[in-house]
């Protein structure tokens, strides 16, 4: 009898909620391509079929446009043209998606606040999107800023 219950359950689950996990992986495939094709290939082609027209990056300070985020990408590629990002893992819920990444490179070229000094570079960080309609919306990202520093001789 539990065995059914826990069936019928499941079925419930599936026939009610087919779209949240749909929507929930493919939106993992697209928070994924943020990394792997944005910023780490400098892929910046037909950015709307990823972010929505009111995307918002919130930071520490003020809130970025997709064009100032898409500027800061742009600077981290030049300053460090070997640019190598991985994608360590992801979570997903409901329409949120969080990319734990990795970031490695040399910093030859004094761009994207980074001194050009020929330090190599690994740092990590946390971005969360929130989707709508199969689009990024909004962004909150978090970098480990105590490593990068350290590495880069400025602590």
């Amino acid at each position: 009898m539990r065995m059914a219950a826990v069936t019928v359950a499941l079925a419930l689950n599936a026939a009610l909620c087919p779209v949240t996990r749909a929507g929930t992986a493919e939106n993992v495939l697209t928070a994924r391509r943020v990394f792997l094709e944005y910023m780490a290939e400098g892929h910046f082609r037909g950015p709307a079929d990823i972010y929505a027209r009111n995307f918002v990056a919130h930071g520490a300070s003020f809130n970025y446009t997709r064009e100032q985020d898409e500027a800061s990408t742009r600077a981290w590629r030049e300053a460090m043209p070997d640019l190598k990002v991985t994608v360590e893992r992801t979570v997903a819920a409901e329409d949120l998606v969080a990319v734990h990444w990795m970031a490695t490179g040399t910093n030859t070229v004094a761009a994207g606040g980074l001194p050009g000094k020929g330090d190599r570079i690994g740092v990590e960080g946390m971005t969360f999107f929130r989707f709508s309609a199969g689009r990024i919306v909004e962004e909150w990202s978090v970098i480990d800023t105590a490593t990068l520093r350290k590495l880069l001789g400025q602590w």
